[in-house]
């Protein structure tokens, strides 16, 4: 067949067809693509595809292209939703398969070939969509079945089964094909990309940051965000907003050079990292200089304002996450002095009242929009030889990063968020721990409680609450305090928490030692166990020192009918030396670090593992 009429072949297709490249652009659309979605050729080629997807279908469209990786063959027709140029929806009927790139060309990766068919004739007369099958289901079946094979590809920090990169990947799909990804192999399947830009999202930008710092070579990190984003999504409305971040994202990677790496870590916020750079100061004024030019979006003429922070590797610099908040101070500064500039770091902006608000503004912003969340660690009876608890700790992730709790708990406990934060991390906590407390009685899950949340006089009342509502039993719930707030005089901390014995809820007394407890006020607390505090721990070596107060304190916690946790536990000889003193419980990071709910299995078998090596030792 001639080339020219199989150029026409697919230039008057009935279906819309398109080739979608390595890096996500659009390298080719038909007549019928541009009818279907209502854009002109020129603004399509070169555009991210995802701008032609749903946001509710964009998941489940990657999760596709995951398996299509896994198995190069032409995926069989499903259901999805596209945008039209003018923001409104659309049920369609996709088809996809790999196009490798020809034997003589560059190893420029593979492509995606799609064919998108209308389907909203479908629902017609029926009131549902019988469209589009995919192993016989219906289109809301064939959606939850694309999701399950999208979650099962996605790395989770249990390395779920069939993650690319993860030990089942090979078992449950085979490799995928690294001239998928094109040029950046480490973008796995899209896993590893933001669904809208197509840009790395924040993990993997921390994963580039990282190795970046490990070289000696020069590390510089922007961190820039749109001014007034929430005045430009009430103006120009969702759709248009996205084709914002689309372009900003575009002209980005435009300022860079191919090593370096665009991310989009949340929202209208997206990080630049250099590497061996001479200038970044020239980059950043080139960026600045190309976000500052007029782009139409939504048939409006806009020019986004944007705010942009410059900070550069040292010899003080401790790692990615202290880069990130060192840009993000010199973004705050320049927010502070009336936003649509950008500044390089200097470390007098740490210490500024803007940074400080800012601060709390982000906390604020996040409880708001329910963005922190819980780990959990395992806390290991060696009596019984497995895990009897988990200790929730509460989480933030700014720009990527997790935020250290001894960061931001205290700007929650001095902007009043902490009893918001309290109840949301105990609320999480009951609903996402209670299926596995519903395997043993004796089993619970531990909260650490600030002394602050006991000066509202409805403290036990709310938590009571919200055990009732998760369906927890309150006998396995734990509440930990330190010793300081046993003895706060401002509130009604003891009767509150007889309050709470009497419904059958645990309490523990944090970093036991450090404070001023006697036995004697032991004694008379409402209290059922105590914890050792990690710099005691600490002083444990080899196993073999002469530390007898750690004998002394286990005997007498025992003596008075409670028991006893050692935390921190970092090496076999402490655990073992521990054990070998009557402790009932051990926790610590020789067993597992904190991991996020989905992880709970792999947390146990670490923990387990670890106990048995400890057991074999003594």
């Amino acid at each position: 067949m001639e080339a020219g009429f199989a150029q026409q072949l697919l230039e008057y297709s009935p279906d819309a067809l398109l080739l979608v490249g390595p890096d996500g652009s659009i390298s080719f659309l038909n007549t019928a693509a541009e009818r279907l979605f209502g854009y002109p050729r020129a603004q399509l080629l070169g555009a991210d595809h995802s701008l032609l997807l749903a946001e509710s279908c964009r998941e489940e469209f990657h999760g596709v292209l995951a398996g299509l990786a896994a198995a190069p063959s032409p995926h069989a027709p499903f259901a999805g939703s596209g945008r039209r140029a003018d923001g409104t929806e659309l049920q369609v009927e996709i088809t996809c398969s790999l196009v490798p790139a020809p034997a003589t060309a560059a190893d420029t990766g593979t492509s995606v070939a799609l064919a998108v068919r209308d389907a909203g004739h479908r629902n017609a007369g029926t009131g549902r969509d019988t469209g589009a099958t995919h192993g016989g289901a219906s289109h809301g079946s064939a959606g939850s079945s694309l999701s399950g094979d999208f979650r099962r590809r996605t790395p989770s920090a249990a390395g779920a089964a069939g993650a690319p990169g993860a030990p089942g990947a090979a078992r449950a799909a085979g490799a995928a094909p690294a001239a998928f990804v094109g040029h950046d192999d480490e973008l796995k399947a899209g896993s590893l990309r933001d669904p809208l830009t197509a840009l790395p999202n924040g993990p993997f930008f921390n994963e580039r940051l990282a190795a970046a710092l490990r070289r000696p070579d020069p590390v510089d990190v922007l961190l820039l965000d749109i001014d007034d984003i929430k005045a430009l999504n009430d103006m120009l409305g969702r759709s248009a907003a996205d084709e914002l971040l689309v372009e900003v994202a575009s002209r980005l990677r435009n300022c860079v050079r191919p090593h370096d790496t665009v991310a989009r870590l949340d929202g209208d916020e997206f990080a630049v990292l250099l590497t061996e750079c001479l200038n970044a100061d020239a980059v950043a004024k080139r960026i600045t200089e190309a976000l500052h030019q007029p782009l139409r979006v939504g048939g409006t003429m806009v020019r986004p304002g944007v705010s942009m922070g410059l900070a550069s590797k040292s010899a003080h610099t401790l790692d990615g996450a202290e880069l990130l908040r060192q840009a993000d101070a010199a973004m705050t500064a320049v927010k502070a002095a009336g936003k649509d500039n950008w500044l390089r770091f200097r470390p007098e902006m740490l210490n500024t009242a803007a940074h400080k608000a800012d601060g709390e503004t982000g906390l604020r912003r996040a409880v708001e929009l329910g963005q922190i969340s819980v780990h959990y660690q395992p806390v290991v009876s060696p009596g019984i030889g497995s895990v009897v608890q988990f200790e929730a700790f509460a989480r933030w992730e700014r720009h990527g990063r997790l935020v250290p709790p001894n960061q931001f708990l205290p700007v929650a406990e001095q902007s009043g968020l902490i009893r918001e934060i309290g109840d949301e991390v105990l609320r999480r906590a009951c609903a996402e721990i209670r299926p596995w407390l519903a395997g043993d009685a004796a089993y619970c899950v531990a909260v650490n409680v600030s002394g602050l949340q006991f000066q509202h006089r409805d403290f036990a009342t709310d938590v009571l609450a919200i055990a009732a509502s998760t369906g927890v039993d309150p006998h396995q719930l734990t509440l930990e305090l330190t010793e300081s707030v046993f003895f706060d005089a401002s509130s009604d901390v003891l009767g509150q928490l007889r309050h709470l014995r009497e419904a059958g809820v645990r309490i523990a007394m944090d970093d036991f030692g450090t404070g001023y407890s006697t036995l004697g006020r032991l004694r008379e607390l409402p209290l059922d166990m105590v914890k050792i505090d990690r710099s005691f721990v600490a002083m444990i070596k080899t196993g073999q020192e002469q530390l007898p107060f750690f004998g002394t304190m286990v005997n007498a916690a025992h003596a008075l009918g409670l028991k006893v946790t050692a935390e921190g536990i970092e090496t076999p000889a402490q655990a073992k030396y521990l054990m070998d003193r009557g402790c009932d419980s051990l926790q610590g990071y020789l067993f597992a670090k904190p991991a996020p709910a989905s992880d709970l299995a792999g947390t146990m078998e670490s923990a387990l593992t670890a106990l048995d090596k400890v057991d074999a030792g003594r």
